[in-house]
């Protein structure tokens, strides 16, 4: 049975994978969070960053200006967004150093994890999915939600959009970018990475680290 698993999947390379899906998860948790304390601070408040969240507070006698939330709120998937629109438009820039490679060095991964910071969002329609069908509604805890509730947009409408652009994206990377004989191995190594990492992270051990 291993060496059938062989066949399809270079485990050393897959390994590889594994931990570098697994530390993106916490870089990318990490960075969205990051992107609500910069618009907080660039409105003069007071921010604390957790392993996955953060609060903000008015400083004395501060008035919270009218639109202060809403920007904060798409501090985080703004700053998500641009970093893998950065990726994706830099994997077009170089794409002919693809083209033809049995195996890519690592300023290609690179340009192609920094475009995978745009998995969050069909992660999220994911996870926004299944509340759905468990509760009959979305949760108000994701960020997509609350824009479309200070828009006066219907709920699922910003996570249902760029969930599918997510999803549009990834597809690109891996037909258009990964090379066929890694394909299987980056698929398998990314699902169980993320997954792990997020256990890892959010659940288990990044409020520790970070508390």
């Amino acid at each position: 049975m291993l060496s059938a698993f062989q066949k399809y999947i270079n485990i050393i390379f897959f390994i590889k994978l594994f931990f570098a899906f697994i530390l993106m998860t916490i870089i990318g948790t990490l960075s969205h969070e990051f992107g609500h304390c910069l618009v907080a601070q660039h409105l003069d408040y007071d921010v604390v960053l957790h392993h996955a969240s953060m609060n903000w507070l008015p400083k004395s006698n501060q008035i919270v200006g009218k639109n202060d939330v809403f920007f904060i709120i798409l501090g985080g998937p703004l700053q998500t967004i641009i970093t893998g629109t950065i990726g994706l438009i830099l994997l077009f820039i170089f794409r002919k150093s693809f083209y033809s490679k049995e195996k890519l060095i690592f300023k290609q991964w690179l340009m192609i994890f920094t475009t995978l910071f745009w998995l969050r969002q069909p992660a999220n329609l994911f996870t926004g999915l299944v509340d759905y069908i468990k509760r009959g509604s979305f949760s108000i805890r994701g960020d997509e939600i609350k824009l479309a509730y200070y828009l006066k947009i219907p709920s699922e409408t910003i996570i249902t959009i760029t969930g599918l652009i997510g999803l549009m994206i990834l597809a690109i990377v891996i037909f258009k970018f990964i090379p066929q004989k890694q394909r299987l191995t980056f698929i398998l190594a990314g699902f169980l990475g993320g997954i792990t990492g997020f256990l890892f992270w959010i659940e288990l051990f990044g409020r520790y680290i970070i508390p």
